[in-house]
């Protein structure tokens, strides 16, 4: 009762803001997701109705419809979802204020002029909230899963029992829940307020519940020493490559924008990380308000250079949260061991729920990922890889783990021509049904799946040794 209690004074605390207040570009809703395509790949900070049109390959092949003379019903759904879009880290913005403000009129190229004078654009007291965008992507989607699973999972009137809700304690996964919630539970459903909502609850999980082990379930590497002790250290690959790929930037895209903005190299040295400072600034503003890139830091980038970032941060997230690490694919065994056991346990009539939903972070989808065998590299990203190879990597976390990105368990009730029945489930990563990759008799990739043979194609769901691989070795 007291972590619960603590839970929520954490989440409503950080949570507690006026959209406008302390300053701030009022955002911009009147056009739809699908009319608002960004061009560029911004990495985990990709908003999650571009994402799908960043890549022109369907990364784990084609699917069919359905397996031929069977019959199914959606009856039972476990969802994985991140957080939606948010604002930027105060620090970043407010130190390139301060840096244009006093490096500004090195800036020699009139083109560029504007750049003298840029101020934050962003409210000053939202650090890392969800932003105006990250509500609709979350709302809206509540509306999807409605429309898809209304004739059955979320068929019935709201009932705690058969519908659950968790989310971290960061107030940006608590209010993405509420958002999806609102739209997929909520409207209609009950008998308050001019729209006839019904309240649903939220649970929130925090590292100190010990009544619950931590949470391990959606923000584990909070819990696992071992893990940051691993991605601590110096010669970690994660921090060796990126460095190495830093360094790339600093030849290549540096020199470029310096020359583009005939800098005055005696009163502004432009180094990696003012180009960062630029390059987060136009990340942000492209995402929140979509401002003309004429107009923002974005205008002193060229398509290449967006690219290089892209895979700067690719590299740090592929060893950190993918394939990269052996404790990278296995810390996501506690959140595996829960979505599928709680698949099986409901085809066996011992489970109530009919749909559960986590709400969690980048850090949360991207070991999952991983453990799932999704999205795997013919050969380690490297920063000396050629890069037209990098350009074809799979890991590109725009497109696998952008904002609001998800992943949805669903079970089947199946019946084929001569009414025997099964049970089956399917996966979808984004929305987008995709293929078990470890699933069929022989391994290869298939579409439906038992839940028995999900038990057998990732063991470490029965097996999670999680409390050991997560203790640093004496």
């Amino acid at each position: 009762m007291k972590a619960a209690l603590l839970c929520g004074l954490l989440a409503v605390a950080e949570g507690t803001f006026t959209t406008h207040r302390g300053g701030g570009r009022p955002y911009d809703n009147s056009k739809p997701p699908s009319k608002r395509p960004t061009k560029y790949d911004f990495m985990t900070k990709t908003p999650y109705w571009s994402s799908k049109s960043l890549s022109d390959v369907d990364q784990e092949g084609p699917v069919e419809e359905g397996e031929e003379g069977l019959q199914c019903q959606a009856v039972h759904l476990q969802h994985v979802g991140r957080h939606g879009s948010r604002y930027d880290d105060n620090d970043d913005v407010t130190d390139l204020q301060e840096l244009l403000a006093s490096k500004g009129s090195a800036i020699k190229n009139p083109r560029y002029a504007f750049l003298k004078s840029w101020t934050n654009p962003f409210p000053t007291n939202v650090e890392k909230h969800l932003n105006e965008v990250g509500k609709e992507e979350l709302y809206k989607m509540g509306m999807r899963y409605r429309h898809r699973y209304g004739g059955n999972i979320l068929a019935d009137q709201y009932n705690p029992i058969y519908h659950t809700f968790q989310h971290t304690w960061k107030s940006r996964t608590s209010r993405s829940a509420s958002a999806f919630a609102l739209s997929a539970m909520q409207e209609g459903r009950g008998q308050l307020g001019r729209d006839n909502n019904e309240p649903v609850a939220m649970f929130c999980l925090w590292n100190g519940m010990e009544d619950y082990d931590g949470d391990k379930t959606i923000r584990f590497a909070d819990n696992c020493p071992n893990f940051d002790a691993i991605t601590d250290a110096d010669n970690f690959p994660g921090k060796v490559q990126e460095d190495a790929f830093e360094k790339k930037i600093e030849e290549e895209v540096v020199p470029r924008v310096a020359k583009k903005l005939q800098l005055d190299s005696s009163v502004w040295e432009l180094d990696f990380d003012g180009v960062e400072l630029l390059y987060k600034a136009c990340v942000f503003e492209t995402v929140i308000y979509e401002t003309p890139a004429a107009t923002s830091p974005c205008a002193v980038f060229e398509e290449k250079d967006y690219e290089m970032f892209a895979f700067l941060k690719d590299l740090g997230e592929y060893y950190e949260g993918g394939h990269g690490t052996q404790i990278a694919q296995e810390i996501a065994c506690p959140l595996m061991s829960k979505l599928l056991n709680g698949v099986k346990r409901y085809s066996e009539d011992d489970n109530e729920v009919q749909a559960a939903f986590m709400f969690g972070h980048s850090d949360t989808i991207q070991p999952l990922l991983a453990q799932l065998g999704l999205y795997v590299d013919p050969v380690p990203l490297t920063a000396d890889m050629p890069w037209e190879k990098a350009m074809e990597r799979k890991w590109r976390t725009g497109v696998i783990s952008p904002m609001a990105a998800n992943i949805d368990i669903v079970l089947h009730r199946c019946e084929d021509a001569d009414g025997k029945g099964s049970w089956k489930t399917e996966l979808l990563h984004n929305e987008r049904r995709i293929r078990w990759p470890r699933c069929g008799a022989d391994g290869t990739n298939v579409l439906f799946c038992t839940p028995e043979d999900l038990l057998i194609a990732y063991p470490m769901a029965t097996d999670c040794q999680f409390d050991e691989f997560c203790k640093i070795p004496q």
